[in-house]
């Protein structure tokens, strides 16, 4: 068989985009997966290679240097990411499939007759704008990668239609979209309304998603509705501060409730018992704005109602499928408008609506593009 390589910078086993290449392409490939604390994949040859240890006050002051002198050679040769070097240089594959940015220089200079597809995940030149640090250090240098190694790729892929188009317009490329689509659960039927109408948010727990001020929704919502959040990771003081939030406004008696994380396989099927699914992103940065993330395909995957904030490629798709609502602008008080203003009626037409686009909007249906590009 084939050989095909899965490359990140990060674990590819709970990655949810790699995962799904990895377990689809597994069918017709001899597939391997190597990142940083790889954990073992059924069926996958996996290897690590080790994380990027802390600069300490000598190698900081260097890296200032290099970024002031553009020495960029010296951002992307990484002690940690030499050790790449001998793996693929040991193996010849099919096609590598990158994952990571600064990844993708090494894998084009090593990848013998290997067609390189790279993931961009992000919009990468304005990828972390919010962060001052950030935005000193490495903006320009994630620039310069774009413009020096997108074209040698033979295939970019990204998240959005709003990312594909910039690609396109300021690298001279033909990215392809390719969503983040789920699993295919084709027996997840809405689920019937009952007088709680229960709204989910799952996601990450980080101050630049605004999670406190979410919190504040619950204070705005009328005695109908549930407000239940899935809050993953985060600083130990901000989720402490989001668990002092919510449990005050649970003793004044409001319909509050944070769950236990979800395993990756799992959150749709738990997302199926709620009602509408809630996407709150304030643009922060131009990716926050325009992206499209896992969590809006799963609300859809769990036949749920979306109600959004006005993120650009979000808004045109719920008003494409007819799947929810879309507030006027990004504040909590125009998201409980919405969500006050629905009936049941209204509601339970929108999860129909997400039950039939997930017939569409699925990783099945996504991955034929990577069959038909690698010629299967």
């Amino acid at each position: 068989m084939k050989k095909v390589l899965i490359l990140s910078s990060l674990n590819p086993a709970t990655n949810p985009r790699p995962r799904r290449m990895l377990e689809e392409l597994g069918r017709h490939f001899d597939l391997f997966a190597l990142g940083i604390g790889t954990e073992e994949i059924r069926g996958v040859q996996t290897f690590s290679f080790p994380p990027y240890k802390k600069r300490n006050f000598f190698q900081e002051c260097k890296l200032y240097f290099d970024v002031f002198l553009s020495r960029w050679e010296a951002l992307i040769w990484t002690k940690n990411r030499l050790e790449i070097i001998p793996f693929l240089e040991k193996y010849d594959f099919e096609a590598i499939i990158c994952f990571d940015l600064p990844l993708l220089p090494i894998v084009l200079k090593y990848k013998k007759n290997a067609k390189v597809i790279f993931d961009a995940q992000e919009y990468y030149p304005e990828w972390m704008t919010s962060d001052k640090r950030w935005n000193l250090l490495f903006k320009r240098f994630y620039f310069e990668l774009c413009k020096t190694y997108l074209p040698q790729a033979d295939l970019v892929l990204s998240v959005s239609p709003s990312f594909v188009e910039r690609y396109a317009r300021e690298f001279m490329i033909s990215p392809l979209y390719y969503p983040s689509w789920p699993y295919y659960y084709k027996d997840l039927q809405p689920q019937g309304m009952v007088s709680d109408i229960k709204i989910l948010y799952h996601g990450s727990l980080s101050d630049n998603r605004s999670i406190d001020e979410l919190i504040r929704l619950s204070d705005l919502l009328q005695e109908r509705f549930e407000f239940h959040l899935v809050l993953v990771g985060g600083d130990p003081n901000y989720r402490k501060k989001i668990e002092t939030m919510i449990e005050v406004r649970r003793k004044r008696g409001q319909k509050i409730f944070l769950h236990p994380p979800v395993a990756f396989e799992k959150i749709i099927p738990f997302g199926n018992a709620f009602d509408i699914g809630l996407y709150f992103m304030p643009p922060k940065t131009y990716n926050l704005l325009a992206t499209i993330p896992n969590k809006v395909f799963e609300y859809i995957g769990s036949s749920l109602a979306l109600i959004s904030t006005p993120n650009i490629d979000v808004s045109a798709m719920i008003q494409e499928k007819g799947i929810g609502r879309v507030s006027k602008d990004f504040s909590i008080s125009s998201i409980a408008e919405v969500i006050n203003s629905l009936s049941i009626e209204e509601i339970y037409a929108f999860k129909l609506a997400s039950y039939e686009t997930h017939k569409e909007f699925n990783n099945a249906k996504n991955i034929e593009k990577i069959f038909k590009f690698l010629g299967y």
